[in-house]
């Protein structure tokens, strides 16, 4: 059997060998890894290293050019309102942002001093938007003044400055960016007193994601100390920039191994290109000019999660391995498609290099999951994580890249997006210790939740609960489907925790 073969054997029963700092390293499901398997990987590992080091070279995403650039295309998920039409999304709900509640002292003039820093070392702070034969460019310009607010509420009580300042940062989180001409991040100090006040960061998603704004928030904190005490800095340096990347990954998309894994995602996506709450396929066709979205929460009580993470141990699984095993089940009652692709996310910070850059390195993973053959709960989970290892063991691309590659076969690529994140506790915090700011959209944002589809669920565990919404569009669904659909997951979540061994056709009917 050919190495490659061999690898491919391997991936089937769950065992995935990979390098790990020039060594043969391997993740496998509980069970896989038998004598006769590993007895095969120790005779053949000479070869296995060679052929792994082989494919890691010519798989390598990009290299990094030590020429500063000052343009770069951008295949962000969240800045398309349209994919096929290139529509760009102008929304200020294309944003993330922080907002934290403090007491004791800050001074202004040492944060724009703070902020003129980093825009020195994170230059994609200066940069704008450009849209150019239908592809999005970010571009850099010259060094602006900082995008910075000073705010003093007025009140006769501090409850009535509370409520003032509060309003006024979600005004300012809110407030529409010119991608044209920029800022796309902002700073505001909102004083509630002189030694009470909300600070807060705001950055558009051209140019950041949610860990950018802790980058953000974190440089800020050590520039600001420094400044207050005449030191440099303690900050590791930044070895490129974010445009830097951007330029390397349109270089690489054209190489023959960026060739090469976009064909792969192709490959996988195109035989179920629509997926959806409803069977006919025709519903992904309709459009319309506002593409109104909506919102539904869902809460799963403490038995049921103390439930579904008792499960998640019991077959060896994460929590969002059960999550997406019964998001699947659930589409699958309502259209009965077999072959069901789910669209997630991840980090993308894939080098250790990126790990203290500003810049949108998020991308969307597209997990296939193949439901034939009437399979248990159980097995479900166990495919799952084997499209998962496939997944992985590729190198992610921006599916903006994918879609366009099936739109030039006139496939129109749709999926429901799922992700799931970790909660803190909702414990009392003290008054001097920094706590995050709950801040509300003024609406539901487009593209549900970021995906650019017809419905996304999104969970958060707070260890006692988990908490769910799903958002969905208008002019897809209506509010009668998607109550179905919640009914539907909750008791797929429900039969699966009593009978993880119970068929997919013995799953009660939407």
């Amino acid at each position: 059997m050919e190495i490659a073969t061999f690898l491919e054997y391997c991936l089937g029963k769950g065992i995935h060998l990979y390098l790990k700092d020039g060594e043969l390293s391997y993740r496998a499901q509980k069970g896989a890894m038998t004598q006769d398997i590993l007895s095969s990987i120790k005779e053949r590992k000479p070869d296995i290293l060679q052929y792994l080091k082989k494919v890691e070279e010519a798989n390598r995403p990009f290299q990094v050019s030590s020429t500063s650039k000052d343009r770069g295309i951008l295949f962000n998920r969240f800045l398309w309102k349209d994919y096929s039409k290139r529509v760009i999304e102008v929304s200020s709900s294309n944003a993330t942002h922080s907002v934290i509640r403090q007491k004791g002292e800050i001074y202004a003039d040492s944060l724009v001093k703070s902020i003129n820093y980093i825009l020195g070392r994170q230059k994609v702070l200066n940069s704008t938007v450009e849209i150019s034969n239908g592809n999005l460019y970010l571009v850099h310009q010259p060094k602006q003044e900082p995008a910075f607010q000073e705010i003093k509420v007025k009140g006769d009580t501090p409850e009535q400055r509370e409520n003032v300042a509060t309003r006024i940062a979600n005004e300012l989180v809110w407030q529409e960016y010119n991608l044209d001409k920029g800022p796309l991040y902002r700073v505001f100090l909102i004083r509630i007193s002189f030694t009470d006040y909300m600070l807060g960061v705001g950055l558009h998603h051209a140019i950041g994601d949610a860990i950018s704004i802790g980058i953000f928030f974190q440089e800020l904190m050590i520039v600001y100390n420094s400044v207050l005490s005449s030191t440099p800095p303690r900050i590791l340096p930044i070895r490129f920039q974010y445009m830097d990347y951007l330029a390397s990954m349109e270089d690489w998309a054209k190489s023959p191994a960026g060739i090469r894994h976009i064909n792969y995602w192709k490959d996988t996506i195109k035989s179920a290109p629509f997926t959806g709450l409803l069977s006919d396929g025709n519903q992904f066709k309709i459009r319309t000019s506002t593409e109104e979205s909506a919102e539904k929460t869902i809460v799963i009580d403490a038995d049921i999660t103390s439930g579904l993470k008792q499960l998640a141990s019991t077959l060896k699984k994460t929590l969002f391995c059960i999550l997406l095993s019964a998001y699947n089940i659930a589409i699958w009652r309502m259209n009965g498609q077999e072959e069901l692709v789910v669209v997630a996310l991840q980090a993308g910070r894939i080098n250790a290099d990126f790990q203290n850059i500003i810049g949108n390195f998020a991308m969307e993973v597209a997990y296939k999951t193949n439901l034939t053959g009437n399979p248990s709960f159980a097995e479900i989970a166990e495919r799952g994580t084997n499209t998962m290892n496939e997944a992985h063991s590729h190198q992610p691309v921006p599916l903006d890249w994918v879609r366009k590659a099936l739109a030039d076969e006139g496939i129109s690529f749709n999926a429901p997006g799922i992700s799931i994140l970790t909660g803190s506790s909702d414990e009392k915090q003290d008054d001097f210790r920094p706590r995050s700011i709950k801040i509300e959209p003024p609406g539901v944002r487009h593209g549900c939740h970021g995906f650019p589809v017809s419905c996304a669920m999104e969970f958060i565990d707070r260890e006692s609960v988990i908490e769910g919404s799903i958002v969905y569009r208008t002019d897809v669904y209506e509010e009668e489907t998607i109550n179905k659909f919640l009914d539907c997951f909750k008791d797929v979540v429900i039969e699966a925790i009593k009978e993880p061994g119970k068929r997919l056709g013995e799953f009660s009917a939407c």
